[in-house]
């Protein structure tokens, strides 16, 4: 099965940001926009695991999640990568919990590769990508409604457990499926 770990992000903020891709979506750019209910913060893309895979990043998540207690998070900074101006991938950055998100993903990217997973050759970049562009189509007018959009981001939100997401691939777009919802714990039960 194909897997990845995530922080998955409440109805109201990926409400909040579905009206973002709309009004980007003004400029009539050809851009795949990732459906509102699978807006999340990747942690780490895992690739093809299996059933005892599976088990072992349960095990490793819920010894993480053990020293994590919940925390606030929010989006802020609308960009893209590589540029705004040549926008291929677009994104929404963290602003509040930024750092305690990076630690967290450079923790599970650590104790993953205890367990055989291939290490991030970059930087973790803590974002919630919102579409990706797939041609040339009206870029330059995307690339002026990345600059002047008067988006608002959403209050911040409780972080409070790490997800382990299955990934199934189709002519629709990927379904995810919950594998496992690990509740951050420290502190929570007296720990």
């Amino acid at each position: 099965m194909r897997a990845f770990i995530a922080l998955a992000l409440p109805e109201e903020v990926r409400e909040a940001l579905g009206r973002l891709q709309q009004d980007l979506a003004a400029s009539r750019a050809d851009v795949k926009w990732v459906e509102p209910h699978h807006l999340h913060v990747t942690m780490k893309f895992l690739g093809e695991i299996t059933e005892d895979q599976r088990h072992a990043v349960e095990a490793m998540l819920r010894r993480l999640a053990e020293r994590e207690a919940p925390f606030l998070l929010g989006v802020q900074a609308l960009g893209a990568f590589p540029s705004a101006a040549a926008p291929r991938v677009l994104w929404v950055g963290l602003a509040e919990g930024r750092e305690r998100v990076q630690r967290m993903a450079e923790a599970i990217d650590r104790e993953g590769a205890a367990l055989s997973f291939v290490r991030e050759d970059r930087p973790f970049a803590a974002h919630v990508t919102i579409g990706r562009v797939r041609s040339k189509s009206h870029r330059q007018q995307l690339a002026r409604c990345l600059l002047e959009t008067g988006w608002q981001p959403p209050a911040p939100w409780r972080a409070a457990s790490l997800t382990l997401y299955q990934s199934v691939l189709g002519s629709g777009g990927p379904r995810y499926t919950v594998l496992a919802d690990v509740p951050l714990a420290r502190g929570v039960s007296g720990g």
